[in-house]
């Protein structure tokens, strides 16, 4: 066991916390934080993880988690952004490059057969507005003759329109769903934890929870109860259905600058105070609507 897990495992008993306690807190599985104990980084998903794995752990059982990494950066493994940026954007770059050069030899394949069928439109076009413009004159014709029956077919249809009020009441109701719409908003911040506020929803809801540009590791709670958790790569995304009648949702996500979230296939921005934070602990308290 090295010194950071030590002090790290002295502060968690001081709490009274177990591993398992730790785990529900935290939502950082068992084996990560008993590697963290001992001192173990080589079974964490990365370098990245490791040092957000510990600050976490910190935090928790009331230490200062900068600090603690500041204090101990010869022990901790590091991560440099750089090199990640770096990484990810000739790994774009390759893939780009293969991705047009093969567009372009598909497309270079098909261009006979495009050619063929552009001719194709255009002849079926001009064709279209010919007989279309024939047809205006004829229709112009018809209702030079039967202007008066016209005129009556409308009175009638008038008087029809103003004896029937359904088609006020359902309009009426168009108007009342749309104007229930849901709405999200923020409760409070504190940098690292977000509560949010959420209004119209139906009784039935999802969250959505996406990587973009890198790994990171998320869960999701309802009322207390473990819904899913799973660690998302770079274009992964993890659905969790929302039981009917839930209050409380609380979402934890371990990379905040490349997790996407979303509630009923709408975007949920983080916080302003949130910008800079690594992990987010989210807070969805869904209010009944009048």
């Amino acid at each position: 066991m090295n010194e950071i897990g030590e002090k790290l495992q002295e502060a968690r008993k001081a709490k009274g916390y177990t591993l398992d306690d730790l785990q529900q807190m935290t939502k950082i599985q068992k084996r990560y934080l008993i590697a963290i104990e001992e001192g173990n980084y080589n079974v964490m998903p990365g370098k990245f993880y490791a040092r957000a794995f510990i600050k976490q752990y910190a935090d928790t059982v009331g230490l200062n988690g900068d600090q603690l990494l500041e204090e101990y950066t010869d022990i901790v493994p590091h991560t440099h952004d750089e090199e990640y940026v770096e990484k990810v954007s000739s790994s774009q770059t390759r893939s780009g490059n293969k991705t047009g050069n093969e567009l372009l030899g598909k497309v270079q394949d098909y261009l006979p057969t495009l050619v063929i069928l552009l001719v194709v439109v255009v002849i079926a076009a001009a064709i279209y507005f010919a007989f279309i413009k024939t047809n205006q004159s004829s229709q112009e014709s018809l209702i030079t003759k039967n202007s008066e029956s016209v005129v009556v077919s409308s009175a009638v249809s008038n008087s029809n329109d103003a004896k029937d009020p359904s088609t006020e009441d359902s309009a009426t109701s168009e108007s009342e769903k749309e104007e229930t719409k849901q709405a999200v908003s923020v409760l409070s911040s504190t940098g690292s934890q977000t509560t949010y506020s959420v209004t119209g929803t139906t009784a039935e809801n999802t969250v959505s929870l996406s990587a973009e540009g890198g790994e990171s590791w998320v869960s999701v709670e309802a009322d207390g109860t473990m819904i899913d958790q799973a660690l998302l790569t770079d274009g992964d995304v993890l659905d969790a259905a929302i039981p009917a009648d839930t209050k409380t949702v609380n979402i934890v996500v371990g990379n905040a600058s490349v997790t996407g979230v979303k509630l009923n296939d709408e975007n949920v921005d983080y916080a302003p105070e949130a910008a800079n934070a690594v992990t987010q602990k989210i807070e969805f308290q869904f209010e009944e609507t009048e």
